[in-house]
This record gives structure tokens, C-alpha cells and sequence, in this order.
């Protein structure tokens, strides 16, 4: 790190020295302009107030208002306006005391509730009573509706009927809502009744069918006709749907059935399927009759008389007591027998009621045609067909129909499909060889890559070994001369040729030599390593 800070360094040094006095007071001039730049900025930023919204989304008269009362408060404000209202801004630091100080002032108004009658005065009139109550009705309903998530902004119009003294001359009452919804919400189908049962049973008189919503664009969220007009469609759209289906599951078992007998591409299937949509509720009362004595007794009634006796003749003249049914005259020979029974019996009658309710979506009728192949034998078509009729349930009594008729296939557009088929799955095992290739290529690079620098790190340490080696050597040499020059200076002085202390001139020039080989060897031991190994190579 230090060694990067004295390059950079270095180099900068050399960049100030290469440029002259006028481009040294050029720059000076340029660093002065951006540090005043920084500084007035700061100054600028940094003694400007932080402003926050006091109120958002006024109307422009409270705005004016409110902008009026902070003039006179001397309190700082700005203004910002767009299409959702006006907002007025002001210092954080005097946010707090402004809202409490217009809060005071009933500042701002918006829209009043049934508090405008808190202030009302002696001698007004009923034409003005009845127009407070009809903006105290507005507003509190304004108010109600803009406590919804979705909603940011209401307003709301409601027309009142004048009273009549007969019930057929009034007219209803109506209501209309406009809405501005926050950014990126949506009303959903049960908020829209909710605010649309919300402003019936706030307002008398009031009906959901005479209310209309609008959004800030003008489109009605609460359009009956549109809905009506959209179930029916739903429901068309939903029955189509499951004919559909029904077609394509019965046409896909009979495919997949001929595909695993004849084989693909040797038979076609298409399905016609009618289903019958028809809500139909059927009633059955059926009476079953008695049976000889089976059955539930409603009533029944019973009577018994019986009299015996030894009168003959019971009876006597007109008039007489003995002459009334069941009287005996109280005679001594006379021999009587009475019996009466009398036998009522009322049976409940045998009722069987049923109540049927057929669902929709049941079929009506099923059409089928299956074509074939021309090389299909007669046998095996009938064998199709009635395979076929099996397998889906064809009912004769209904209307279904099976038809299986041979026609000779135009296999081109089945042999340049093959064809395609086939040039697509040769592009794709090329592209996978490709891909192999590739994969297989870098694999070899980076195989040769390491071993590269195995074999490159593997030469620089027999490079190493070479020059410790080619040190030691020289090393070695030198202590031999060494060695040698000594013998050499023993012998002169042994014989008295030479004093001890006294160095000839060739063992001073010996000496330098030494002194600078030993120099060399420290300062450069590579290119002395590689001069002794050219030495060595010669020899």
C-alpha cells in the first residue's frame, strides 16, 4: 500500500512538473470557482427553511383564508397547487403553532356538518333553514364517505322534493357522488353498494335506484345497465366455456382411443356437443287408490242396536207408544228380536308428490364424426363406430349421431411436419454437440492453463536452483583463490621473500579484484549466477 501512495505520488510529481505557470494558475483558478461553488450552496441550502405541508388538498377559498391569516402571522408559507387542490406549506418549526392558531379561527372551513346550526341567528327564514339543512345532510355524508381507504376526495349533491299534499305529485329524492380516488386504488363492486346503501338510508326518501356515482373522470361506478349487461355476458361467456370443454374431453378420449388402435395420423375426430342450459322445475302429484281395507282411516263411525224379546208383532195402533221403533209393548205373549248396525268408514286418499329440478348444463345431443383412412376395411369401420358410441354414451333416443366415413389422407403437410420435425431435432443435437464442444474446449484450456503454470513455476524453481547453485560455485572459487593467494603469500614469506606485513602489487590487484567481485556478487547476484552457469555450461 505504501509503496502504491509513493508511485502515485511520483507520478503526480512528474505531471506538475511537465506543466507550465499558466496552466498551475489555470487550475488554482478552477479549484477556487468550485470550492466557492460548494460553499454559496451550502449557504443557500442550509439557511433555506425546511418546508412541510400545513394543509393539503384545499379548496382555493379556504386556501386564500389560510394563506391570509399566516400573512398577518408574518409566519413564512409557500404554496403549491394541482389538480387534487391546493396545498400550503410552511417551517416544520412553525407548523405546529399555525395549525392550533387557524384551528381557533375555524380554519379551514370545509365542509360543514350539522354544526351550522350551533351559530344560528334570530329571523331566518325557512327557505334558508331548509338550505343549512340540506348542506349539513352534503357534508356530513361528505365527510362519511371520505373516511374510506380508496376515496381522497367527495363531494356530494343531494335535491330534495318539495312537499305536496298528494302522495302522487311528490318526487323522489336524488343523490349524486363524485369521487377522486387516491393513486393507484379501485373501488371494488362492495364498496361502491356500500356507499351507494350508505346515502339511502342517510338521506329520507332516498332510494338506491336514484343514486349516481361518478369518479373524477366522469366514468359511473354504480351503472345498473352495465352490470346487467356484463352478467349476461359473464353468463354466455361461462356457458360456452363449459361446452368447450365438455367437446374437447370427449374429443380427446376418442383421439387418444383411435390413436392406440389404428395408430397416429390414421384418424381424425371432431365433437359437436349441445348442452341445455334450461332451469326447469317439474311438480308431480300422484294419487294412489284404496286397496280393499288398506289405507290410513280419516273417520270412521259405528253403530249397534240389538233387542230380543217373546212379542210377535211389535206394535200396535197409530198413534200409540208401541208403535215408535224399538219400543216392546208390555204385552204377556208377545215374542220380539231387534238388531240394527250401522257402519261408516272414511279412508285418507293416497297421495305421491315429487319435485324435480333439472340442472342446467345436462347434454342434449352429441354429433361425432370420425374420418379414417382409405385403407380401412369396411369390418373395422363398423367396429370404430361402435366403439365409439360406446365409449362416449351415444344415446339414439336423444338425437346422437356417429359417423365414421374413409377418405384418402394428403400426408404432405404430415410429411413436411415429419420433415420439420426432423431438421428442428438435427438443429438441436447440433447445438447440444456445439454446446458439448464448447464445454469440452474450455475444459482443455483450462486443463492446459494449469498445467502451464505448474510447468512455468516448475522452471522458475530449477531457475532458482540453478542460481543458488551457480552462488555457491562462485562462492566457492572465490575461497579457493582465497586459499590459494594465502598458500601463495606463505610460501614468499616461509623463503624471506616477503615480509609479513608487506602486500605486493599483485596481491593488492588480487585484493581488488576480490573486493569487487565480492561487491558484484551483492548487488548483482542474478546476472553473476548466470555468468558462472554460462562458465559451467562451457566447461
Amino acid at each position: 500500500m505504501e509503496k502504491m501512495a509513493e508511485d502515485w505520488k511520483e507520478r503526480y510529481l512528474q505531471l506538475w512538473k511537465k506543466t507550465t505557470k499558466k496552466q498551475r494558475y489555470l487550475m488554482f483558478g478552477i479549484l477556487g470557482l468550485v470550492i466557492a461553488a460548494i460553499i454559496a450552496g451550502s449557504y443557500f441550502y442550509g439557511s433555506k427553511p425546511d418546508l412541510v405541508p400545513l394543509f393539503t388538498n384545499m379548496e382555493t377559498k379556504d386556501a386564500g383564508e389560510v394563506a391570509a391569516k399566516l400573512k398577518e402571522s408574518k409566519i413564512q408559507y409557500e404554496i403549491q397547487e394541482n389538480k387534487q387542490g391546493v396545498t400550503i406549506m410552511v417551517p416544520s418549526r412553525d407548523v405546529h403553532t399555525a395549525r392550533l392558531d387557524l384551528a381557533t379561527q375555524g380554519l379551514p372551513r370545509g365542509y360543514k356538518g350539522f354544526e351550522i346550526f350551533d351559530d344560528s341567528k334570530l329571523g331566518v327564514t325557512e327557505f334558508q333553514n331548509k338550505v343549512n339543512y340540506l348542506q349539513a345532510l352534503q357534508g356530513e355524508l361528505t365527510r362519511t364517505i371520505e373516511q374510506i381507504a380508496s376515496v381522497e376526495k367527495a363531494r356530494v349533491h343531494i335535491v330534495l322534493p318539495e312537499d305536496s299534499l298528494y302522495k302522487k305529485n311528490e318526487k323522489p329524492a336524488t343523490a349524486s357522488i363524485m369521487l377522486r380516488l387516491k393513486p393507484e386504488r379501485k373501488l371494488t363492486k362492495k364498496e361502491i353498494k356500500g356507499i351507494v346503501n350508505l346515502a339511502a338510508h342517510s338521506i329520507q326518501g332516498l332510494t338506491p335506484e336514484n343514486i349516481t356515482i361518478v369518479d373524477d373522470t366522469g366514468k359511473i361506478l354504480n351503472d345498473p345497465d352495465e352490470d346487467e349487461e356484463k352478467g349476461v355476458g359473464n353468463k354466455t361467456i361461462t356457458q360456452m366455456e363449459m361446452t368447450r370443454k365438455v367437446q374437447e374431453r370427449m374429443q380427446k378420449d376418442v383421439q387418444t382411443l383411435l390413436d392406440e388402435a389404428l395408430g397416429e395420423g390414421r384418424a381424425f375426430v371432431r365433437v359437436n356437443v349441445e348442452l341445455d342450459f334450461d332451469q326447469r322445475q317439474t311438480d308431480r302429484q300422484t294419487f294412489t287408490p284404496v286397496v280393499e281395507d288398506s289405507g290410513i282411516i280419516r273417520s270412521q263411525q259405528e253403530m249397534s242396536e240389538s233387542y230380543t224379546g217373546t212379542s210377535q208383532n211389535p206394535g200396535g195402533p197409530a198413534g200409540v207408544q208401541s208403535n215408535v221403533p224399538g219400543y216392546v209393548a208390555q204385552t204377556e205373549n208377545a215374542n220380539a228380536q231387534y238388531e240394527k248396525k250401522e257402519s261408516t268408514r272414511n279412508y285418507e286418499i293416497n297421495e305421491e308428490k315429487q319435485k324435480i329440478i333439472a340442472s342446467p348444463g345436462s347434454i342434449r345431443r352429441v354429433n361425432i364424426a370420425v374420418l379414417v383412412n382409405d385403407d380401412i376395411t369396411r369390418t373395422q369401420q363398423d367396429s370404430i363406430l361402435r366403439s365409439v358410441s360406446s365409449a362416449v354414451g351415444i344415446n339414439p333416443e336423444r338425437g346422437d349421431t356417429v359417423s365414421v366415413e374413409p377418405l384418402p389422407f394428403n400426408t404432405a403437410e404430415a410429411d413436411r411436419k415429419a420433415a420439420e420435425e426432423m431438421a428442428a431435432k438435427a438443429r438441436r443435437n447440433r447445438v447440444v454437440y456445439i454446446q458439448l464442444a464448447v464445454v469440452v474446449l474450455v475444459l482443455a484450456l483450462a486443463a492446459g492453463a494449469l498445467l502451464m503454470q505448474r510447468r512455468r513455476r516448475r522452471l522458475e524453481l530449477e531457475a532458482m536452483e540453478e542460481e543458488r547453485l551457480a552462488q555457491e560455485a562462485l562462492e566457492a572459487q572465490r575461497r579457493e583463490a582465497e586459499k590459494r593467494m594465502e598458500d601463495e603469500r606463505a610460501d614468499l614469506v616461509a623463503a624471506g621473500l616477503l615480509q609479513e606485513e608487506e602486500l605486493t602489487l599483485e596481491e593488492k590487484r588480487h585484493l581488488s579484484e576480490r573486493e569487487a567481485i565480492e561487491k558484484l556478487i551483492r548487488e548483482k547476484p542474478a546476472e553473476v549466477a548466470m555468468l558462472v552457469k554460462t562458465w559451467l555450461s562451457e566447461e
